[in-house]
């Protein structure tokens, strides 16, 4: 069977404080996907009500499928989470083995995203013998970098080796099986949970580090930061084909109201969810007001490291059962 007849499989993951993201995330991957093609979504559950996931099936529409995959804690015993971080950031390293072992390739997808780009053209990228694709991470561009992987000296990795933001990634399974991905990724966390910044990011990083292929950051922006993150680069020029809204100021929790926030509402009115929106505060006047001055162009960097306070004194374990 030829690529453009092919099912596309896309995984993502949520929990039951997640399901609007989760239905806008998808109806904005059905709304701009080549209409011929079928799409295939694996969708983790951590928790999610039978109506919800009722409405998030509505919200994929006629032309896709939904198959639903019940999520285990028992898994990530011991692994390291801080601030509100819940432990379903860890729910994609459980695709690999929950996945049909007859399927090799997946696209992974975070539910804090809108979809703007045609998936199947990130569906028929050629993995080339690497483990992953994805972008270099707009924030902590290499291992070495702040946030990026607090052991890569010790694991012997090149400061200048790239990392990848995880939010985004077409997967080879096969290889991630067979080199037992998830569970080194979990193994480096829990070896260094007093350390690690993005957890389940960067067990991915230290472990994938050189077996990775660079996707086109467009695939992949960043829209939390004052900058593009494209940042020039050749061949990055042009619209965002995904918009990830990486970072604690999220469209749906605080009722801050950034211009990239109109994207992830018009496709949210699109779900059972619409007209939904967070309810409006000081704190998220005043944030806004911070958005828009282009104070944070100048302060982002005390951001940082106010979140590294935050983590170090947030930090936890993920409980066994």
């Amino acid at each position: 069977m030829s690529s453009s007849e092919s099912t596309i499989h896309v995984a993502c993951a949520a929990d039951a404080d997640y399901v609007q993201p989760m239905a806008t995330m998808l109806r904005s991957l059905f709304a701009n996907a080549d209409p011929i093609r079928a799409i295939r979504v694996h969708a983790l559950d951590g928790g999610i009500g039978e109506q919800d996931k009722a409405k998030i099936a509505e919200s994929c529409g006629q032309r896709g499928s939904i198959h639903w995959i019940q999520a285990s804690d028992s898994r990530f015993p011991g692994a390291p989470l801080w601030g509100r971080m819940p432990v379903s950031t860890y729910y994609k390293l459980l695709i690999a083995d929950r996945l049909p072992m007859e399927l090799d390739k997946v696209v992974w997808l975070d539910c804090d995203m809108v979809v703007l780009g045609d998936v199947s053209r990130l569906w028929d990228h050629d993995l080339a013998g690497r483990h992953a694709l994805a972008a270099q991470d707009a924030v902590v561009p290499q291992v070495s970098s702040g946030s990026g992987v607090a052991a890569w000296q010790e694991l012997g990795l090149p400061a200048t080796a790239s990392y990848f933001n995880a939010g985004v990634m077409m997967i080879n399974l096969a290889l991630w099986r067979r080199d037992r991905v998830a569970l080194r990724a979990l193994e480096y966390v829990r070896a260094h949970r007093d350390r690690v910044c993005f957890l389940d990011q960067e067990g991915l990083n230290a472990v994938l580090a050189g077996l990775w292929g660079e996707l086109d950051p467009r695939w992949n922006h960043n829209v939390s930061i004052p900058t593009p993150s494209t940042r020039g680069r050749s061949g990055a020029e042009g619209d965002p084909w995904i918009v990830h809204y990486a970072g604690n100021l999220k469209p749906w929790r605080q009722g801050v109201r950034k211009p990239s926030d109109g994207l992830y509402f018009h496709y949210l009115d699109q779900t059972p969810w619409k007209g939904s929106r967070p309810a409006w505060s000081p704190v998220a006047a005043l944030v806004t007001l911070y958005e828009r001055s282009g104070a944070r162009k100048v302060l982002y960097p005390l951001e940082e490291w106010v979140m590294r306070g935050v983590r170090s004194m947030s930090r936890r374990s993920v409980a066994s059962d």
